[in-house]
């Protein structure tokens, strides 16, 4: 089968691999679409082992012994991390709380993903996909609309009469589409790229070119003090900081970058007066999936289809990444296959 890796220093190289067999509780996968994601960054410059692409909508072609839940031809996506299915968080669907999974084991990175023609995961990782839906929405249920929706859940996010977006990559995008979906009346954006920034307007905020903006003096005068939710999507101390000054007195802040390991967040004066409330959360529980499909069916995202601005195929991966990861398109690029 075709596959396609980084190869480190910005290259990508097309590599011929064996044929897949699925094992005990797997499926194999034809892989029909698969994102990029601004999380591989560091991997097209550097390289890795293996093909990644954990971003994937496909159709099973093979099932190994002991599957029960899917059938060759069933239309799936994939689901990012390893859960156990039998500990009591997984029992309620809340499979990223997994007890038997506490340092997760996700495609792309602990094996091969979604860069090729074909992969194998876990029979319970294939999630059904709608026949209303194309391989392509099912891509953006993933990471770009499933991974902000779980923290903007957590936040109680359409109590908001105004939010800010820190960051419009993929996932900022995706927060601000679900943003105005639940209603939020003022939703504010910042990014350094002119792109990022077009599109979030696009979708219904108003735009904060910074640092040309002086963006907390901007919703502290436009707001009551700061605004009511502050959503940080980049995964820098510095931006996560500015969260925490742009809400108001009792407003919330979610993280959604994944922030360095060794960041420390220092709890000065301004932040203990503020009664503030801070939420940290990762990717989306499976039962949320499910959820969030039957809300797309219902045309709740309703201005889905202007988050993706680029489709490549595979043998273009190389292409496709100098496109998104120099940042020379605003919104998510797929690979699609035939």
């Amino acid at each position: 089968m075709k596959t396609a890796r980084f190869a480190g220093g910005k290259k990508v190289v097309l590599e011929e691999k064996s044929t897949l067999v699925a094992g005990e509780g797997q499926v194999v996968v034809a892989v029909k679409s698969c994102g990029l994601c601004g999380s591989e960054r560091e991997n097209y410059l550097n390289g890795y082992i293996h093909h990644q692409g954990h971003e994937v909508a496909g159709v099973v072609t093979q099932v190994g012994p002991g599957v029960t839940n899917v059938r060759p031809g069933d239309r799936v996506v994939v689901y990012l991390t390893s859960f156990c299915g039998d500990c009591v968080y997984c029992q309620q669907g809340l499979t990223t709380m997994c007890l038997n999974y506490p340092e997760k084991v996700n495609l792309g990175w602990a094996y091969p993903g979604g860069f090729a023609e074909y992969l194998v995961t876990d029979a319970q990782n294939a999630l059904p996909l709608a026949e209303e839906l194309s391989f392509e929405d099912g891509v953006l249920l993933l990471d770009t609309l499933g991974t902000p929706f779980h923290g903007l859940r957590l936040a109680r996010a359409e109590e908001a009469g105004t939010a800010l977006v820190i960051g419009c990559g993929t996932v900022g995008l995706g927060t601000v589409l679900i943003l105005k979906a639940l209603g939020v009346k003022q939703v504010y954006a910042t990014d350094l790229s002119p792109l990022r920034l077009a599109m979030a307007r696009e979708l219904g905020a108003v735009p904060l070119k910074v640092p040309e903006t002086p963006v907390l003096d901007f919703v502290r005068e436009k707001t009551e003090g700061g605004v009511d939710l502050a959503v940080e999507a980049v995964g820098s101390p510095a931006t996560l900081v500015q969260a925490v000054k742009a809400v108001r007195f009792g407003g919330v802040v979610l993280g959604l970058g994944e922030q360095p390991d060794d960041f420390a967040l220092t709890i000065d004066l301004e932040m203990r007066l503020k009664d503030l409330i801070m939420i940290r959360s990762w990717y989306f529980p499976v039962k949320e999936y499910f959820e969030n499909m039957q809300l797309m069916k219902g045309g709740f995202f309703a201005n889905k289809d202007k988050l993706v601005t680029a489709r490549f195929p595979l043998e273009e991966l190389q292409t496709a990444c100098d496109l998104f990861y120099e940042g020379k398109t605003g919104g998510k690029v797929l690979i699609n296959f035939p």
